[in-house]
């Protein structure tokens, strides 16, 4: 059995922005994962931790040496490689000498095609250290980061300086350096509170034992529930909830290498602004954490997490309090004085806010998306009452954009519009519009709760999708400046859990006239480009949040994708269809139907023609389902429609084991190929079936 050891790498560096922490961790344990199997040296599991001071990664049960490799390599044949008595031709001594052996080295081996000249290659495996020691600059050089930069007269770049590097395979050093830093088997404790050198273990756990002694929580996850527990405790020790929120927890996480919660309390005159104002101001600005009472009453405290354990935690509450204090009175003068000014007159200064350079002002783009929103309360027909509400919240939906507090504070937008819509008297049902027309607004958010806000979100979002592939702003690669992927997700969700129906295909069409003043490319060309692009993240979203698999999913979006609600039921019933213990028998059968007729035959079936039982019946069958057929897909009924569809197996099989499709008689022949037409028209609106995989 190869021997195994632990390889553990720490780069101790400046404080890290906590943003580049969790994906750069995620990329190096892919990363040494790819080097190990790319370079044949086995290992059991890789794991990261860190802080904003260091980055570690640690692999267990790694191969002391690699595996060695045997590659079999073939020359020319005999008969060219040898002369008939035997002797070696210039073709085998060639063959040999490039391999750097001699021609009574070389071996023969009869395959398929004849006897062949072929050498066998060891590659004895090399010491993990060599290789690591190789291979470690460069993958430190590659952890990608936001921003990387130069320090000193260094020529090497990181997100941060490095300070030190530990890297051990066992109790050894990996010898390397990066820049200035040559690699060690030595850490550093806590900046302030114990800042010594320490000498690091090969254990993974002895190792985390010593940082904690040294107040660094290097794991994790260890950290995090360090700080939902002590801030959970804290909060109920002044009778009050945490207002939950992941985000927050996961930035401060990366935040603190020993957190230390402390208490901070605010004027209660801040309560009298919408609750959002100072939960953001003091997420977004500070990192604090809010707090509720048990009817879910904002209170005027927050916690905040220290990096270290202060000697006087009054002191440092005080501190925090101060910067607080400062951001809320910002925001309350913004939120009194936004209050003077309707939003019916603040909607009309949009007229001079560029949406993009491209595509004219917010006010446009307000008039834009109205006409939109507006066909879509025709399409679900809206009563008046609702068309009403919907074009009065169309109207004033981007309004709060030119207000002080989103100005001052831009995560606010459509919360202020909401605060705003209700102090001055709108319907609540148009403020939950201004609000909700933002939703969903990252990933695993809400969608709208009401229908006038999921109208309006949908025309909103379409507007810049559209309108972005209009003038040829298409994300590329990871580049999406305009979040367009963000925002057909978001559409897709909306038509699917409001279930919506709603053609996409009409939707996309009925947007392009509001944007024909901007558009530069091909409207068809628009067209077709944003549905494609809505068939990508479609198929992306029900294979990962739905879990269909993707051949099925493919198979039915190639027919068709425009009623998004009635695609995911064909999707949902041939998912289903296919977990049949006939499926494979099944498909076979009528991907032979289908790679028959590779065009419709535009001819009818003429029952006089057939010459075989075996005809008449199939064609019997097809007669009699046809209109049920029919019926159940206008239904949605995809799975009866699909069970009907498997009956006909045996007489498809029958036909095809009696008659030759491809008759000589050309009548007899068209015939044939008319009945399987008209068959395969009774599937093809379904899915695909060529495109889905079956088993040999």
């Amino acid at each position: 059995m190869a021997e195994k050891s632990v390889f553990l790498l720490e780069i101790g560096t400046e404080e890290i922005p906590a943003g580049y922490i969790g994906p750069a961790l995620d990329m190096m344990a892919r990363q040494i994962e790819d080097f190990f199997r790319n370079n044949r040296i086995g290992f059991e599991k890789v794991e990261t931790a860190g802080t904003p001071r260091r980055l570690v990664l640690v692999a267990h049960g790694v191969d002391m040496v690699q595996e060695p490799a045997v590659q079999e390599i073939t020359g020319p044949p005999y008969s060219i490689a040898f002369t008939p008595d035997g002797k070696p031709t210039k073709a085998a001594e060639g063959f040999a000498r490039g391999l750097g052996v001699s021609v009574d080295e070389l071996q023969v081996k009869d395959t398929p095609k004849g006897k062949y000249l072929f050498f066998v290659k060891e590659e004895k495996g090399r010491s993990t250290k060599e290789l690591l020691a190789e291979y470690l600059p460069d993958f430190v050089a590659h952890i990608p980061f936001p921003k990387s930069m130069r320090w000193g007269d260094q020529t090497v770049t990181f997100a941060r300086p490095i300070h030190w590097i530990v890297a051990l395979l066992g109790d050894e050093v990996v010898p390397f350096s990066y820049g200035d830093v040559v690699s060690g088997r030595h850490s550093k404790g806590h900046r302030f509170m114990k800042p010594d050198v320490i000498s690091v273990p090969s254990d993974f756990d002895e190792y985390k034992k010593i940082l904690r002694d040294h107040f660094v929580i290097v794991d994790r996850n260890e950290r995090k529930e360090m700080i939902r527990s002590s801030v959970k405790a804290l909060a109920e020790s002044l009778g009050g909830i945490v207002v939950e929120d992941e985000d927050l927890l996961d930035e401060v996480t990366h935040l603190v290498e020993y957190p230390y919660p402390l208490v901070g309390k605010f004027e209660e005159k801040y309560l009298e602004l919408p609750p959002e104002v100072p939960i953001t101001v003091m997420k977004e600005h500070q990192r604090y954490f809010a707090l509720t009472d048990a009817r879910g009453k904002l209170m005027p405290y927050f916690i905040t997490v220290a990096n270290t354990v202060p000697r006087r935690p009054e002191v440092v509450a005080q501190g925090n309090e101060r910067v607080v204090r400062a951001r809320l009175e910002d925001a309350r003068f913004y939120y009194e004085e936004d209050k003077k000014i309707p939003l019916e007159k603040r909607a009309e200064e949009l007229k001079n806010v560029v949406f993009h350079s491209k595509l004219g002002t917010s006010w446009e783009k307000v008039e834009r998306f109205r006409a939109v929103a507006k066909w879509l309360s025709d399409q679900l027909q809206f009563d008046e009452s609702q068309n009403a509400k919907l074009m009065r919240a169309a109207l004033l939906c981007k309004a709060d954009l030119v207000t002080g507090m989103v100005s001052e504070f831009p995560e606010l937008q459509g919360v202020m519009g909401r605060a705003y819509a209700l102090h001055q008297g709108e319907d609540p049902d148009v403020a939950e519009a201004i609000y909700e027309h933002y939703l969903p607004a990252k990933a695993g958010d809400v969608v709208p709760s009401g229908i006038i806000g999921a109208v309006l979100s949908i025309a909103d979002k379409i507007d810049t999708i559209v309108g972005c592939f209009g003038v040829g702003l298409i994300p590329t690669g990871t580049a999406d400046p305009f979040a367009l992927r963000r925002q057909t997700l978001a559409i897709i969700r909306i038509l699917l859990e409001k279930e919506l129906p709603i053609s996409l295909v009409s939707l996309v069409r009925n947007t392009i006239p509001g944007l024909r003043k901007w558009i530069t490319e091909p409207e068809n060309t628009v067209i077709e480009g944003v549905i494609q692009f809505f068939k990508g993240r479609l198929e992306h979203y029900l294979q990962t949040h739905y879990g269909y698999p993707i051949d099925v999913i493919q198979a039915a979006l190639s027919v068709e994708i425009d009623v998004l609600v009635n695609d995911v039921k064909r999707i949902a019933a041939l998912s289903e269809f296919r977990k049949r213990s006939d499926f494979n028998a099944l498909a076979t059968t009528f991907k032979r139907v289908v790679n028959i007729i590779k065009e419709p035959v535009e001819i009818a079936v003429k029952p006089e023609l057939f010459e075989d039982d075996a005809e008449r019946e199939l064609w019997k069958l097809i007669q009699d389902l046809r209109e049920r057929f029919r019926t159940w897909e206008q239904e949605r009924n995809y799975g009866r429609a699909l069970e009907e569809f498997a009956s006909l197996r045996p007489a498809v099989d029958r036909f095809f084991d009696a008659v030759l499709v491809m008759a000589k008689e050309t009548e007899v022949r068209n015939n044939r190929l008319a009945l399987l037409s008209t068959l395969k028209s009774l599937f093809e609106n379904i899915a695909d079936f060529k495109m889905i995989q079956t088993e040999v």
